[in-house]
């Protein structure tokens, strides 16, 4: 195990910690505040209140949440169940995870690249039915990601053609890497009108599949471009939330400051944005019920900026430690050696059986904390359409923080 979580490398030596490069990233709900739609663009009625809905309330249906127990999925999934006209309905290859909060909604499992598995699923659906697409498939190679990722969506359409299935709406999430932050600094704000980048990347080709799909069923499809996903996922390694719990659970247990480990534009020159998973999850619930965000992209994100300067001693807070000056340290490799003692962590306070590995991804964490540069969408556009939710991100992360505790995730 290293000696010291804040023995860092030289400044300037070794290769330079690597880009982000994956589809990111539980807390009380934050109360959203109201946006005056800005002029221009997309607008909501005039006499529809924020993000009230055109659908008939009086229909209960069924929402399916394919990949509804990740990180999205489970934001997904919180504002299905607080919804009276929603059913709930989640399918993926794992088991409903009971650990993940007591989700007691239907679930099916079945693996999407399983064509037969997943038309089994589906057929056991009664309409109407509107679907959120939310799986993911980690591979390091673009081309085989771009496969494997376009044969999940498109299995799960074919299912949905066999079933003869009344679909409403389908929402497909995707993320801010369709505008390129993975290959460096890119325009800012980052609107929904703006040019592709050179792919491969899967995302483009599943808009592209589900674009064509909707167009010959004469059904309203919705892309949303969240960033930085924040909520709890049992499994999910690539968290940035677990990655900020087990960072200032280690130093806390170490008695030691808590230091920030990025780069030093990262912590103090750049803005960065995140994405509430709960607020996702209700701005899915909106897109299936609203005309206007059919057959449109929409970022979504918290409607704030921040810096991690600023954030930090809310961090260290928490943790009960001190908050002290940057020292960046290679994450992935200084924190590889602590699973033996997060595991004594966890015998001690009792807390829930986790590995250190499936936990958190350390070279994850480390690419965020080294993004050197603006990551801003805009999201006057999903505004102007009737999405008014915002929350702030101070308050996302710490409540995330806190339902972790509350769970026995951490101490």
């Amino acid at each position: 195990m290293p000696s010291d979580l804040a023995k860092a490398a030289s400044k300037g030596s070794g290769p330079r910690p690597t880009r982000l490069s994956d589809r990111s990233l539980i807390g009380p709900r934050v109360e959203s505040s109201p946006i005056a739609p800005a002029t221009g663009g997309i607008r909501a009625p005039a006499d529809r209140a924020p993000n009230e809905l055109e659908t008939d309330m009086t229909e209960t249906r069924t929402l399916l949440i394919v990949g509804g127990h990740g990180v999205a999925g489970g934001g997904i999934l919180r504002a299905a169940k607080a919804d009276a006209g929603v059913r709930p309905v989640t399918v993926s290859r794992r088991s409903a995870p009971g650990e993940s909060g007591g989700l007691d909604s239907g679930h099916i499992a079945a693996d999407l690249l399983d064509g037969a598995a997943i038309r089994e699923a589906v057929a056991q659906l009664d309409g109407p039915v509107d679907v959120a697409f939310a799986a993911y498939a980690e591979h390091a190679d673009a081309n085989e990601a771009t496969r494997i990722n376009l044969a999940m969506l498109r299995n799960l359409l074919d299912a949905l053609d066999a079933a003869k299935t009344s679909i409403g709406s389908v929402v497909l999430v995707t993320g801010a890497k369709a505008y390129g932050p993975h290959l460096g600094p890119y325009k800012t704000p980052a609107k929904e009108s703006d040019p592709r980048v050179i792919g491969p990347l899967f995302y483009y080709d599943q808009v592209d599949a589900l674009r064509e799909w909707a167009d010959r069923h004469g059904v309203g499809w919705t892309e949303l471009r969240p960033d930085g996903i924040i909520g709890h996922s049992v499994g999910s390694p690539m968290n940035l939330l677990h990655g900020m719990a087990a960072y200032g659970t280690i130093s806390a247990e170490l008695g030691l400051p808590l230091r920030f480990p990025g780069h030093p534009d990262t912590w103090s020159r750049v803005l960065h944005q995140l994405t509430d998973s709960d607020m996702l999850g209700r701005s899915v619930v909106w897109a299936t019920r609203s005309d206007a965000a059919h057959n449109e992209a929409f970022n979504v994100t918290n409607g704030d900026y921040f810096r991690w300067a600023h954030l930090w001693p809310e961090l260290a807070k928490f943790f009960d430690v001190e908050a002290d000056v940057p020292k960046p340290i290679p994450l992935a490799t200084q924190m590889a050696g602590y699973g033996k003692l997060w595991k004594d962590i966890g015998k001690r306070h009792k807390l829930r059986s986790t590995t250190w590995e499936a936990f958190v991804s350390w070279g994850f964490v480390e690419a965020v904390w080294n993004i050197d540069y603006d990551l801003v969408q805009s999201t006057v556009k999903i505004r102007q359409a009737g999405f008014q939710d915002s929350v702030d991100t101070h308050a996302s992360i710490i409540g995330h923080l806190g339902r972790l505790r509350e769970a026995s995730f951490i101490p």
